[in-house]
């Protein structure tokens, strides 16, 4: 697939600082210049924190922690129900996806259950080099051959299984992610996967390379568009100026998530059709006068909209 730096594992839990993207992207940025890798698997858990098994998690706690008191309170933490608005749930399995200990209790999981059984019982068993990249639930692996790939593959569903955690059949998939030859000028790369919201995929640079890029996932830009569609609609009786305000942030904290070098497009395009939600429901406020796009024009230059900007730059000089 590619090779992801010379760290043996990247792990990040799913709690960051706000706009901290840098570190999910840097993650999965691949070496320049280095070999060639080939296939890669993408994976993700059915329920995940609903399913966490109880008992061998309190077991992976004993390891590292040996204080009696702090693991009868994770004990008791495992126990609390979550109030949901008006819905009060007390689960009897796994961990509350409400409760503030979950993000951590998975990923320490996980980090026994999967990152150290990867570097101490698989890499060492392989032919070729191998990597893995994981946010809480969801991570790729990739492998520098095929039949590498292959052989992790029959047995990652019988590990998972140990533990009672279940592999998302749909999400789940093994895939050449190879970067095409330098006589190939036009087309796309043999493959291309979703993680984090972004599609990653093979480009044509300007200077002819073939290099990993990444854009925004299809389907998380278009329900951005929607919300903020959603938002116009019902905010439009409130003063431009706060409305300006609130869509303002909403696009800032778009871009300081997605705002990745090789991701301009999408950002442009979150942009133009924020303008056009806007004006239309700028233009329904009253049935009398209705705001013209030479008017709007005009607006926007009082209450400009964010521009696109990268915020990361993952690869590249």
């Amino acid at each position: 697939m590619w090779a992801v730096g010379n760290a043996a594992t990247k792990t990040m839990s799913s709690r960051v600082p706000r706009g901290s993207i840098s570190s999910k992207a840097t993650a999965v940025s691949p070496q320049q210049g280095r070999g060639e890798t080939a296939p890669g698997g993408v994976y993700d858990h059915v329920s995940f924190f609903d399913s966490l098994d109880r008992t061998k998690l309190k077991e992976l706690l004993q390891i590292r922690v040996v204080d009696g008191s702090l693991l009868r309170f994770i004990g008791k933490c495992l126990h609390v129900g979550v109030l949901d608005g008006a819905e009060y749930a007390e689960p009897d399995t796994g961990t509350a996806q409400g409760s503030v200990l979950s993000p951590m209790l998975g990923n320490v999981h996980l980090h026994c259950v999967l990152d150290l059984w990867f570097e101490r019982e698989v890499k060492p068993r392989l032919r070729g080099e191998a990597h893995i990249v994981r946010y809480a639930d969801d991570f790729v692996m990739t492998f520098e051959r095929q039949d590498d790939a292959e052989r992790v593959m029959d047995v990652l569903g019988k590990r998972m299984g140990r533990f009672g955690l279940t592999l998302h059949p749909d999400k789940t998939r093994l895939l050449p992610f190879r970067r095409p030859p330098a006589a190939q000028t036009s087309g796309k790369g043999p493959a291309t996967f979703d993680f984090l919201g972004f599609t990653l995929h093979d480009e044509r640079a300007r200077s002819g390379r073939w290099g990993m890029m990444c854009k925004t996932r299809h389907a998380r830009l278009r329900r951005s568009i929607q919300a903020i569609a959603d938002w116009c609609r019902r905010h439009r009786h409130q003063p431009v100026k706060v409305q300006h305000a609130a869509l303002t942030m909403r696009i800032q904290g778009h871009f300081n998530y997605f705002g990745v070098s090789g991701n301009f497009r999408s950002l442009l395009m979150l942009v133009e059709e924020t303008k056009w939600v806007w004006f239309k429901w700028l233009r329904r406020r009253s049935q009398r006068a209705h705001l013209t796009w030479e008017g709007f024009g005009e607006l926007l230059k009082r209450f400009p909209l964010p521009r696109p900007r990268i915020a990361v730059r993952v690869w590249g000089p």
